[in-house]
């Protein structure tokens, strides 16, 4: 069963502004510490697709926040969602802290995808009730 479904998208380059203006303590404060780890590679290999996936998981995060129905209210917060690929690249999330226990006493899943094409990144969030005795 759908529970909620967030959709959200964004100008890269305005989220490029506010790393600026924040001397890239904006990515601190958004992403989550395995999020982190991949951010400063990208970063690093190729400042333009690191500055993209920043804006990607800024905007899966927003998305989720709608998705379930909280908006940026506890249990939700920032680095507590996490959005990762799986080595054929599908993006998951994974969840922290209170969100991770809320997602569990709720029982429910969360499906992501994001995507960017050079000025804008979107991220989708449809979060559905898992069945009973899944293992997912």
């Amino acid at each position: 069963m759908i529970i909620g479904i967030g959709t959200d998208i964004l100008q890269i380059e305005r989220l490029q502004a506010a790393y600026d203006r924040t001397k890239g303590r904006l990515a601190e404060k958004i992403l989550g510490p395995d999020e982190m780890l991949v951010f400063q590679h990208r970063l690093a290999r190729n400042h333009k697709r690191g500055i993209a996936f920043l804006a990607t998981r800024f905007a899966a995060k927003e998305a989720f926040s709608k998705a379930i129905g909280l908006g940026m209210r506890m249990p939700m917060a920032w680095r507590s969602l996490q959005t990762l690929n799986e080595p054929s690249g599908r993006p998951v999330t994974s969840y922290l802290g209170t969100l991770a226990q809320f997602m569990q006493e709720k029982n429910w899943e969360a499906h992501v995808t994001v995507s960017d094409e050079q000025d804008m990144a979107i991220a989708q969030v449809i979060v559905t009730q898992k069945i009973r005795g899944s293992d997912e």
